[in-house]
């Protein structure tokens, strides 16, 4: 694309879009600086409800100093359009990354990854901000050392708060919900499903459930066993298969009660 103003920005390059704006490589003139600039649809700026939710969940995610969390530089209205000024990572995301490693990973290094969502999880949970979209597209892995990043806090949230359709969630984003979102009951809690349900596909390569309709995957995730992923691929240590099922558990209470439980019992079933 060539280059295109957006207030103080102008944006160089399209990273990624979906049913949540568009993310550009964009240079800011202000300071002078090049970042990731999440551009929302128009429609959004629109719902005052909506953006009173996306700037107070903005500011808090904003706020979020942990190493895992890509930081956010700033956020607002440009041109009747909400935005968010992130550093820009360089790197991949983690279905990439799982690609890249021979359609899935080793556990050493799922467990690895998963750890390090886990630590920006808690931190986020600890100021009471719950992220409602843990997918692998929301988790960045940089083209050095392999250190994970953990994206779109403060506006998965906001949206999450609509109807799936109104916000263009897709199967991306059902395969790893908690069976109490569709309920529309959800703690922190919710996250450390969708945290197992990235842990198994990390280890398989595979969504934990194979539907492909809403209605398949709803029911699933409310009825479904969780998957043990030591039967569908060889080299996985069956001990983790506990670790998944604890942490897919249909009912919250029954769940490891934080990211970094799950975690740390992930990185105990590697040790034997």
């Amino acid at each position: 694309m060539g280059t295109e103003s957006f207030g103080h920005y102008q944006l160089l390059d399209v990273l990624g879009r979906g049913g949540m704006g568009q993310v550009y490589r964009a240079y800011d003139d202000a300071t002078d600086r090049v970042v990731a600039l999440k551009v929302l649809p128009p429609n959004l700026a629109e719902d005052q409800e909506f953006q009173q939710r996306f700037r107070r969940e903005a500011r808090i995610a904003a706020s979020l100093n942990d190493p895992h969390v890509v930081p956010i530089h700033g956020y607002g209205e440009i041109d009747g359009r909400l935005y968010v000024d992130m550093r820009l990572i360089e790197g991949r995301d983690l279905l990439q990354y799982i690609d890249e490693n021979g359609g899935r990973l080793s556990p050493e290094r799922a467990v690895a990854v998963i750890e390090q969502v886990a630590a920006a999880l808690d931190s986020a949970h600890q100021v009471g901000l719950i992220h409602r979209d843990i997918k692998p597209k929301n988790i960045l892995v940089t083209n050095a050392r392999d250190f994970v990043y953990l994206i779109d806090f403060g506006i998965a949230r906001t949206l999450a708060d609509t109807s799936l359709t109104q916000t263009g969630h897709t199967m991306g984003t059902v395969a790893y919900m908690a069976p109490e979102r569709f309920r529309g009951t959800t703690d922190h809690r919710a996250d450390v499903y969708s945290l197992a349900c990235v842990l198994h596909e990390c280890l398989t390569g595979k969504r934990p459930y194979a539907g492909e309709s809403l209605e398949e995957q709803l029911n699933a995730h409310l009825n479904t066993p969780p998957p043990r992923p030591s039967t569908t691929a060889a080299g996985v240590p069956p001990a983790l298969d506990a670790v998944v099922a604890r942490g897919m558990a249909k009912d919250a209470e029954h769940r490891y009660q934080s990211a970094m439980e799950l975690a740390e019992a992930a990185r105990a079933a590697l040790a034997g």
